[in-house]
């Protein structure tokens, strides 16, 4: 049988078996949607009990009207929760009978709730409100009636009976309630003992005192003085009876429902392991089938994918249709080789030109520059010749007088100091260059001080770098020396110096050049930066891949920070990364890490700008 026949009969199965599992899984979705419904709206109805509750208890605790008066919303909200959740429970009986019972429970709070408030507003809100602002309106008369009087021991006993009290109010121990009834009895007594003119008012001032400290005490035992006393222990009783109620509505309403549930995820379950099974019989039947071959492919892949070589074959000897796939695989392997070759070839090819124009480039420059010391050696050389003949004609017809011959020596004593001075120049710029094509023919690893390097290789390009257009700086170290491949690092900033040339010049300005180098943790790094044009923030991933370029119609090859990039990772061992801000510039970082370096004592060479 052939491959297909096999995966359509396998498609088949798949589809059927998808067919089933998704009518059981609509059908567990329904059963599942209702009773996320039903268990959303009881958490609904369970969270209207608590905000009663808690308003209840905030009530208790901050004695505020208007929080009074929004307990009427929340159980609106209660009553709404209710019918919503009885319309999706009308089928079960017994779960109604204690969804109504729950509803009784809260109207027996909320009737509970309603006399405490009662009780509470004809206590009062305030301080000047209710029975217990007129309790302190009658106890601040009381008290000013006391300290005006000449019965002095009548204002001890009224001081005494406001804090007998004021330690009842604060503490509700019943032995205060006692004291406080003996100081009033004992305040009266005075009073109606003494011969006064104004004991009938002081009787009177008593009297409605201790009837407003009574009636304000007898609304307070009615509240509860404490949470197991009066109304409130009445509400704590009806909470907790609504916590009981609602826990029995709730293993009844959603326990059923999650058993029921768990008992359909069961069965679709164990659907879906038969099928899977079933599923799995087949996939491996197909599996053995073609399984020899795919992993054969397989191998061949991760070998060439691993080695990247091309000239290793699948062969294999079957006709099916995965065996096809490995012939024309095995075709594919060949023409990538072939061209993988041509590419070497002219990748080496280009590779070459690059080095080769590299050097041409600092070759012309260096020719340019030793023209300027050697032309002005050659001027200076002439006019000595002429100055000599000039002299030994004079000495021959004696007419050589001695100012002539002062005024001759001088010129010639300048003749021979310019022709010195440009002739140590020119050895200067000779001794540069050899090093620099020494290290190009003999890459051998060589101690080199990195900043006369860098100078002598920026002295090969003045005659391009001239100051009007360019400004170079180096922040090198001048005593670090470094043990490594000096000709890898002339090129690599020949190659930094031309990219600076032909890609970074922005017309009308100056570009700045900063080479720079330090040492941080045994890393050294090195920096070549500039301020003109930058590079495109797309090329940057790419940047170091062979033929990338903006110059391609300009002659650009692409090749330079390709070469660069080898230079640095294979032959120097190290990490180069290409920065470009958005404010212009590019920066190329280089990071050594096993580079072995040295700070000696040498004399610095003077840094030349350009």
């Amino acid at each position: 049988m052939q491959l297909r026949h096999s995966v359509l009969l396998f498609k088949s199965a798949t589809l059927i078996s998808a067919v089933v599992v998704c009518a059981m899984s609509w059908f567990l979705y329904c059963e599942i949607t209702n009773g996320i419904k039903l268990e959303r709206k009881f958490s609904e109805l369970e969270s209207a009990i608590s905000r009663i509750i808690s308003q209840k208890e905030r009530y208790i605790v901050e004695r505020e009207k208007h929080i009074a008066q929004g307990v009427e919303p929340l159980y609106l909200n209660f009553e709404d929760n209710f019918n919503q959740l009885l319309i999706l429970i009308i089928d079960e009986p017994e779960q109604v009978e204690q969804l109504v019972k729950l509803d009784e429970k809260v109207k027996a709070f909320k009737q509970v709730f309603t006399q405490f408030e009662q009780s509470q507003t004809k206590l009062g809100y305030s301080e000047n409100d209710g029975v217990y602002g007129e309790f302190r309106y009658h106890a601040h008369q009381l008290q000013s009636v006391a300290s005006k009087t000449s019965l002095t021991d009548l204002e001890i006993l009224v001081l005494e009976l406001r804090r007998a009290e004021k330690d009842y109010l604060l503490r509700f121990k019943p032995h205060y309630l006692t004291l406080h009834q003996q100081y009033f009895e004992k305040a009266t007594y005075l009073v109606k003992t003494a011969s006064s003119e104004r004991a009938a008012i002081n009787l009177q001032y008593l009297a409605k005192y201790q009837h407003g400290f009574l009636e304000y005490v007898a609304l307070m035992q009615q509240q509860g003085l404490t949470h197991k006393q009066g109304l409130r222990a009445a509400l704590n009783q009806n909470i907790e009876e609504i916590k009981t109620q609602r826990k029995v509505l709730s293993e009844g309403l959603l326990n059923a429902r999650h058993n029921n549930k768990l008992s359909l995820i069961l069965y679709d379950l164990s659907a879906i392991v038969l099928i899977s099974v079933f599923c799995l019989i087949l996939l491996n039947y197909l599996n053995n089938r073609v399984s020899k071959h795919i992993l054969k492919i397989k191998q061949v892949l991760q070998q060439v994918t691993e080695a990247g070589d091309f000239s290793i074959r699948i062969n294999l000897q079957s006709e099916d249709e995965i065996a096809q796939i490995g012939h024309h695989l095995d075709g594919f392997f060949q023409y990538i080789e072939t061209l993988l070759a041509r590419l070497s070839a002219a990748q080496a090819r280009l590779i070459e030109e690059a080095k080769v124009a590299s050097l041409g480039n600092m070759v012309s420059g260096f020719a340019h520059e030793l023209n300027t010391p050697l032309g002005i050696a050659i001027t200076s050389q002439s006019h000595l010749k002429e100055q000599m003949k000039v002299i030994k004609g004079d000495l021959e017809s004696g007419v050589l007088q001695k100012k002539a011959l002062t005024k001759l020596i001088s010129e010639a004593e300048s003749a021979l100091f310019l022709l010195e001075n440009n002739l140590l120049r020119t050895a200067s710029l000779i001794d540069d260059f050899k090093k620099v094509a020494v290290h190009q023919q003999y890459d051998d690893m060589n101690e080199f001080n990195l900043r006369t390097l860098v100078m002598g290789v920026f002295d090969c390009y003045q005659s391009e770098l001239v100051s009007e257009h360019y400004s170079v700086e180096c922040e090198i170290p001048e005593n670090l020396v470094l043990t490594s491949y000096p000709a890898a690092f002339s090129q690599i900033l020949s190659y930094c110096i031309n990219n600076c040339i032909k890609h970074g010049k922005v017309d009308n300005k100056s570009l700045n050049i900063v080479v720079s180098a330090m040492v941080v943790n045994d890393f050294v790094h090195f920096y070549f930066k500039d301020d003109g044009n930058g590079i495109d923030k797309e090329l940057i991933p790419v940047i170091f891949e062979p033929f990338i370029t903006t110059k391609r119609h300009d002659g650009g090859t692409g090749l330079g920070l390709s070469i660069v990039y080898n230079l640095v990772t294979q032959k120097l061992k190290g990490e180069v990364k290409m920065q470009s801000p958005a404010h212009g510039g590019a920066c190329l970082h280089i990071i050594l890490e096993n580079t072995p370096y040295t700070y000696d004592v040498i004399e610095a060479l003077e840094p030349s700008n350009g």
